[in-house]
């Protein structure tokens, strides 16, 4: 019997981490699942373990964020810039990213064909790009590499604890500008009421 056990996040199908997110997630569905395999009940177990640890090293690894990346002849590139998403990527977007069995449709909204590269004079290996315009979620990328999707979202979760990070921040420094204005006002007598006596 020859199984192939994925080395990389780049080795399991986007169909093949629904499948195992929907599952019970236990070592037999990692196996099964993860190496295309009907029934793991005919492996040695030491194999069966072997095999079990090598997809859970892989399921725990970091994925990695592609900007573009080439699926079945053609180039995809992620949205260049997030702020001109329109109301209707957005809601789509939220609402495939919610359940496991919609994340390829939500990856298919935030990878789009790229349809015009523009030179970077600073950086020429990452040129700039156009993606084309938005006309629905599709299916295309159910057999992607999970990979870009879960890099995807990486960016996204790293993104937003950047900007929580940048309003704490932010609002640490209005509010300390606050104590020291309301600081400098009380030995003044400034905003205080006037004594009645």
């Amino acid at each position: 019997m020859t199984i192939h056990i994925p080395t990389s996040l780049k080795e399991i199908s986007l169909r093949q981490f629904v499948e195992f997110e929907s599952s019970d997630k236990t070592n037999q569905d990692i196996v099964s699942i993860l190496c295309d395999i009907e029934s793991v009940s005919l492996l040695q177990l030491k194999d069966f373990q072997d095999i079990t640890e090598l997809c859970i090293d892989v399921l725990n690894s970091t994925p990695e964020f592609h900007r573009r990346f080439n699926y079945k002849g053609i180039d995809y590139g992620f949205i260049p810039k997030l702020d001109n998403l329109s109301t209707a990527e957005f809601i789509d977007l939220e609402m495939y990213m919610a359940k496991p069995e919609t994340f390829h449709k939500a990856m298919s909204i935030l990878y789009r064909p790229v349809s015009k590269y523009k030179r970077n004079w600073f950086k020429k290996e990452q040129p700039f790009y156009d993606i084309a315009n938005y006309s629905g979620a599709t299916d295309i990328f159910i057999d992607a590499p999970c990979e870009y999707y879960l890099g995807a979202c990486v960016f996204f979760f790293d993104l937003m604890s950047d900007l929580e990070k940048y309003m704490t921040d932010y609002s640490t420094r209005i509010l300390m500008k606050h104590k020291v204005a309301k600081a400098d006002l009380m030995p003044n007598g400034d905003g205080m009421l006037a004594s009645e006596h």
